[in-house]
């Protein structure tokens, strides 16, 4: 897993957010939806903060060799790596782990999430239109400014957003109806794929969603990017453990998607 030195291009501030372009041509090729980068967030000459920050970049273009990623700056760390000006050089780790699979017969994926992990599913539906798959993004958050601008997405996305908190994304899916018509078992029932970014906390009563709203929930069908820290992104440190129903498992390695038939709540 290799280090990187991406340039800042450039940096908006969209709302609370801070979208950041990094010229990064062997990281843009490497990246795959869902995987994650530790980003080192303080001055060279300095160990403050120490620990690296975990982002889900929210696109990739190989092409130009540049990578986007969408910041919440709500804590020190992250409020330096917000602020770095066009020009500036970077230290950042990765790509680290496992990305998101989008299975050859997919046509209709269903895209959820809340918080940190939220960038890695606007980089997957990217890639899914690009191969012709339909998708529907449903995204909560605690406020309108900390919502993803539709902008950030291809406009086949269907987008669809509460403002009123991460946990009323289960609601979302109760009153969404892909496409607008009525489809039984509403957008589980349209879904050849749900892939999700969201806290393991948060994850239970969707979790209980799918299992009242799919007929059969077989392996790949739901899978989850765990947006929790990684201290070290190598496994040394355990400090990223999962339980799994085959054991503690490591989001640094192992994930940092896994497939949700597989996570003990």
């Amino acid at each position: 897993m290799p280090y990187h030195e991406p340039v800042v291009l450039e940096r908006r501030e969209l709302g609370a957010l801070t979208l950041a372009r990094w010229h990064a041509p062997e990281l843009a090729r490497a990246l795959r939806p869902g995987q994650a980068l530790l980003a080192r967030c303080a001055p060279l000459d300095s160990d403050d903060p120490l620990l690296r920050r975990t982002l889900f970049p929210a696109s990739a273009d190989p092409h130009a060799g540049v990578v986007e990623v969408l910041l919440t700056p709500d804590e020190r760390g992250l409020a330096w790596l917000a602020a770095q000006a066009p020009g500036a050089r970077l230290d950042v780790y990765g790509p680290v782990g496992n990305g998101f699979t989008l299975a050859e017969p997919t046509r209709n994926l269903l895209l959820a999430g809340a918080g940190s992990a939220v960038p890695g599913l606007l980089h997957l539906a990217r890639v899914a239109v690009a191969r012709g798959v339909a998708v529907v993004l449903l995204v909560a958050a605690a406020g309108a400014e900390v919502l993803p601008p539709p902008f950030l997405l291809p406009s086949d996305v269907e987008y669809l957003t509460s403002a009123t908190g991460e946990a009323d994304l289960p609601a979302l899916f109760a009153a969404t109806q892909p496409g607008g018509s009525a489809i039984s078992g509403g957008p589980l029932g349209w879904a050849d794929q749900l892939c999700l970014g969201l806290a393991a906390p948060l994850l239970p009563p969707v979790v209980a969603m799918v299992r009242a709203g799919t007929l059969r929930w077989e392996r790949g069908f739901a899978q989850v990017a765990l947006p929790e820290t990684m201290p070290c992104g190598v496994g040394t440190c355990q400090g990223c453990l999962v339980e799994t129903r085959d054991g503690a498992r490591l989001r640094c390695k192992d994930g940092p998607v896994f497939d949700l038939r597989d996570l003990r709540f």
